[in-house]
C-alpha cells in the first residue's frame, strides 16, 4: 500500500488491504513497514483494527532511513528500499 508522494497511506488504506488478503482466523497478514514514522503510525493503527476483527497481524519495521552526505550520516530522511 502506498500513500500520495511524500504521504504515507492512511489507516482507511491499510486496513482495506488487510481486510482484502486476510481473513479472521486464516493464516492473517505480515506488514513489512518502512522506518518512517508516518508508516509506522499508520500501519500499526490498521493493524490494532485489524486484530480487533479478529484477523491475525505481525508487523516487521525495516530501518533503511539514512541520508549520507559525503560520507557524513545527516539524518534519517531517504527510503532506500527493501529486498526480500
Amino acid at each position: 500500500v502506498c500513500g500520495d508522494v511524500f504521504a504515507s497511506p492512511s489507516v482507511a488504506a491499510v486496513l482495506a488491504a488487510i481486510a482484502a488478503t486476510a481473513r479472521p482466523g486464516g493464516p492473517g497478514a505480515l506488514l513489512i513497514v518502512k522506518n518512517y514514522t508516518g508508516d509506522k503510525l499508520n500501519f500499526g493503527l490498521a493493524a490494532e483494527k485489524a486484530r480487533a476483527a479478529g484477523i491475525a497481524v505481525r508487523v516487521v519495521h525495516v530501518a533503511d532511513d539514512a541520508a549520507v552526505d559525503g560520507g557524513r550520516i545527516t539524518g534519517r530522511r531517504g527510503l532506500a528500499g527493501t529486498l526480500l
